[in-house]
């Protein structure tokens, strides 16, 4: 069901190679070029721009990497099993697992026109993280296929409801995991947490007031655990989580894919009115 494109491989045998000359083009010929498709599916989560501040480092980690690929593709083909068995997905799955520029660690494209799971392997959260981590993105991509080619990338809306999505399908599906690694894919995020809760109410009210807006959706879904202000980093899918179980409760996950905009906008309208 899933079909690996390990492009790790690639890096190494680029890391591996002769110093000289300017490390950005080489990587641009060697790794960039030959898989153009890809990497221009992929700019937004891998800037060329930043090849040449980080390239030294991620050379560095070249066995390193090799080993990360390799649980990468683990957590993969585990995360689809877990998927597979509550959706009955029937649609190969592709995957990229790939060196970045260490901007991500997973994300979903398209390629060909077919949604592709990507994993950033010097981005690859720590087991059993990873597997949270790669089930959160197959979430994501089996929601495109079902409803969601034209949905808007950076309204309000959209985005919580979607990653809401995928948290509250992660936690469902490996109910082990404490929350704080299907949140930010790791154990310290228990402070962060206990912040979004606290306030709870602020979140609603301002959720609710900026439901269709394009221009503030960093707010929500960007920063750091310990950003100051009126919202915290990525406090949009903690709310998100909290909003698709007061929607969802314990009815099936594979109800919520099919749903248009419209139809997710007013459920999460709903929800937030009934707070």
């Amino acid at each position: 069901m899933v079909a690996i494109l390990d492009l790790v491989a690639n890096f190494d045998e680029f890391a591996g190679g002769e110093r000289g000359g300017d490390l950005a083009g080489r990587w641009q010929h060697e790794i960039v070029e030959p898989h153009a498709e890809i990497f221009a599916a992929v700019e937004p989560w891998v800037d060329p721009r930043l090849a040449p501040d980080r390239l030294p480092g991620l050379v560095a980690r070249r066995t390193e990497l090799r080993t990360v690929a390799e649980r990468a593709k683990i957590a993969i083909r585990e995360a689809a099993r877990l998927l597979t068995e509550k959706l009955g997905l029937d649609h190969p799955i592709p995957a990229v697992v790939m060196v970045g520029l260490g901007q991500a660690n997973g994300w979903v494209a398209s390629v060909q026109g077919e949604p592709t799971l990507f994993i950033g392997a010097e981005q690859l959260p720590k087991p059993s993280f990873d597997i949270v981590l790669a089930l959160h993105e197959l979430v994501h991509l089996a929601h495109v296929r079902r409803s969601t080619h034209d949905w808007p990338a950076n309204r309000v809306d959209a985005d919580l409801f979607r990653e809401g999505l995928a948290v509250h399908a992660t936690a469902r599906l490996l109910p082990e995991v404490p929350p704080s690694g299907h949140l930010w894919f790791s154990a310290d995020a228990q402070p962060w947490i206990e912040r979004c809760a606290g306030m709870a109410a602020r979140l609603r009210s301002r959720a609710l007031r900026e439901l269709d807006r394009t221009d503030v959706s960093e707010q929500w879904f960007s920063g750091a655990m310990d950003r100051p202000g009126g919202l915290p980093g990525r406090c949009g899918y903690w709310l998100g989580w909290q909003l698709l179980d007061q929607i969802l409760g314990p009815e099936p996950i594979e109800a919520a894919l099919d749903w248009s905009l419209p139809e997710a906008a007013a459920r999460l309208r709903t929800a937030l009115s009934q707070g």
